[in-house]
């Protein structure tokens, strides 16, 4: 009989190990990342009574004879369910949650950590942290910028309120277009065959030099005559009020049909405000004018800005921390960093919902988001448990009914034992 009380009671430790397992899946259904873990069980080793025997010409094989060795079942493992839960949006800016493939990576006192729980929060020193103080790590953008992200160079993820955006200079860009550009249209109806003195129409602008000082300059149409063809002609001149001396100057053709032709630039050369003895110089693109008998409604728009604090920030889905700043620019922050590994089952449990590298997972690929095979970032969200309720009430009701019959056959046993002793006679 001894067999088959052991033999329960592997079952009753099974079954409990079970309801272990789902106990602890159902009281984190609410918690942030949360991964739900199974229960797989084993057949025990058994005891062989006798091997089976070949056939031969004269008598058939006989099969093996195994009995239980004093234990019936075992708990195999316990496996994670590494799926994504899905994702409840917060609002606040700091929290993310992954679309797809990875982990985020923090830094803790006790080393690199992963983990799929996003809520993020700001400390006191503005590095992005979890709840637990842990560091995300990622790459810090220099200027708007990055260079060389790698996993060898992460580190924590930092964003100032007061920080602020350093000033660029109104300047002509490298490729070759103009620092100023000027749409819209001048109507042609103005010009005359006379001299036209006294007609004029302006168009404001601000510049900054490099310490992100503004000035504002004026753009003038004046004088504007009838050309051969029907076409119109103007004097431009770029003043800066209230004066009155040229930074420089131009005469703007319009063809019969109101489009420019010929020169569509003019050249500015202007003293810098910001201590340079070499003069500020940039263009004045034309080119989008036109001069026809619409009403005259003109447009310029200058490159450069001055020094702005940050306003606000949002998180891209490839993980980009960009920051909107007081002078109407935008700039990248920092990027989030994730990390993949060949086998997410085999990480480590250490608690909070945080990961650790074990011998069996693999080492970690640290990379960008939405690249490779890398998942997306969903910003002001946070990845729900992939717990099922449902199917954690039916693992319930399955290790309920697993201990009931495996604790009747100790009932049995025990009853056939005591069945056994009262037939010797005292």
């Amino acid at each position: 009989m001894s067999g088959s009380l052991y033999a329960a009671i592997s079952g009753l430790n099974a079954e409990q190990s079970l309801l272990g397992v789902v106990s602890q899946n159902i009281a984190n259904a609410n918690t942030t990342g949360y991964k739900s873990s199974h229960v797989t069980f084993g057949q025990a080793m058994e005891q062989t009574l006798s091997g089976g025997t070949a056939p031969t010409a004269t008598l058939g094989g006989t099969n093996p004879e195994q009995i239980s060795a004093g234990a019936a079942v075992g708990v195999d493992g316990v496996n994670l369910n590494m799926s994504q839960g899905s994702l409840q949006t917060t609002g606040i800016s700091t929290n993310m949650a992954i679309q797809g493939n990875g982990f985020f990576v923090v830094k803790s006192p006790q080393g690199m950590q992963y983990t799929r729980a996003g809520d993020f929060t700001l400390d006191a020193q503005g590095q992005l942290v979890n709840p637990q103080g842990s560091l995300v790590q990622g790459w810090t953008a220099v200027n708007g910028q990055f260079a060389g992200e790698s996993a060898g160079n992460v580190g924590p993820i930092v964003i100032q309120p007061g920080m602020t955006m350093n000033p660029s200079a109104t300047a002509d860009p490298s490729t070759g277009t103009a620092a100023v550009t000027v749409t819209g249209n001048l109507n042609a109806a103005l010009a005359t065959a006379a001299t036209g003195t006294s007609t004029q129409r302006t168009v404001p602008f601000t510049v900054y030099d490099s310490l992100g000082n503004a000035t504002t300059l004026d753009l003038n149409f004046s004088s504007p005559t009838v050309v051969s063809g029907s076409g119109t002609s103007w004097t431009a001149t770029v003043t800066e009020p209230p004066s009155t001396t040229s930074l420089g100057s131009g005469t703007v053709t319009f063809g019969p049909t109101g489009a420019i032709s010929g020169t569509a630039t003019i050249a500015v050369s202007m003293a810098t405000t910001d201590g340079s003895k070499s003069p500020q110089t940039f263009d004045i693109s034309l080119s989008a004018m036109t001069a026809d008998a619409a009403s005259t409604q003109l447009t310029a728009t200058a490159n450069g800005y001055g020094q702005g604090s940050l306003s606000n920030y949002t998180v891209g889905s490839n993980g980009v921390i960009t920051g909107t700043f007081s002078n109407g620019q935008t700039q990248a922050i920092a990027q989030v960093a994730l990390a993949n590994f060949s086998n997410n089952a085999g990480l480590v449990n250490v608690g909070n919902t945080m990961w650790q590298q074990s011998a069996n997972s693999g080492t970690p690929q640290v990379g960008q988001p939405a690249s490779g095979n890398f998942g997306s970032i969903a910003g002001g969200s946070v990845e729900e448990s992939n717990v099922s309720l449902a199917n954690q009430f039916v693992n319930m009701i399955m290790a309920q009914q697993g201990y009931q019959a495996n604790a009747k056959v100790i009932s049995v046993a025990q009853t056939l034992d005591t069945t056994l002793v009262n037939t010797i006679a005292p």
